[in-house]
């Protein structure tokens, strides 16, 4: 089934369909939440290196290695951090998922589309404080794009302001769905 990003976020039931699909194939499977707070953990722990990394340019990297940047490694672990994120929110829901695909459309069905997992006061919550809407589901695909692009593209050159975005985008996100989650238990 070749799945249209897009049009998993327009329609609900195209992408509960997709979602039949990955875990009829083995992509998505039920284990329970116990890997959430695991995911959390490593989503903070690269939140925190990439911070790390960031400052060191200012200080070691540019005295021991003057000239070079190393920005583009800062926004793959921004990335990382986003995406251990996003595999918490899954295991909240009780899913493991093998693909960044499987994931955003676990999240954007029980996240986005459907608000009956939650109780009446969470949803409230989540609509009109920090819900996954479309914005969130979009950072998550374009930070892969990103990522992509600074691990694989040769061509490619990586300024602080690039690696600056993916570190505010990762630590906001990081943070806001940190406390959702934690709301929730």
């Amino acid at each position: 089934m070749k799945i249209d990003i897009r049009k998993v976020l327009s329609d609900k039931l195209y992408c509960e369909s997709a979602f039949r699909h990955y875990v009829k194939i083995g992509v998505l499977r039920k284990t329970g939440n116990f890997l959430f707070e695991k995911h959390m953990n490593k989503a903070v722990s690269n939140l925190d290196f990439a911070n790390f990394l960031m400052e060191e340019h200012k200080f070691s990297i540019k005295d021991k290695l003057p000239g070079r940047a190393f920005y583009d490694w800062c926004i793959t672990i921004y990335y990382y951090s986003i995406y251990h994120t996003a595999l918490a929110l899954t295991a909240k829901i009780g899913f493991e998922s093998k693909s960044h695909l499987a994931t955003i459309i676990a999240i954007t069905l029980f996240y986005y589309h459907r608000d009956n997992l939650l109780k009446k006061e969470d949803v409230e919550f989540i609509i009109s404080n920090v819900h996954l809407g479309r914005n969130d589901i979009d950072l998550v695909i374009d930070a892969k794009e990103i990522r992509e692009r600074a691990s694989y593209n040769v061509d490619s050159s990586f300024e602080l302001g690039q690696a600056r975005m993916a570190q505010m985008q990762a630590a906001d996100f990081v943070s806001r769905i940190r406390a959702l989650l934690e709301d929730i238990t």
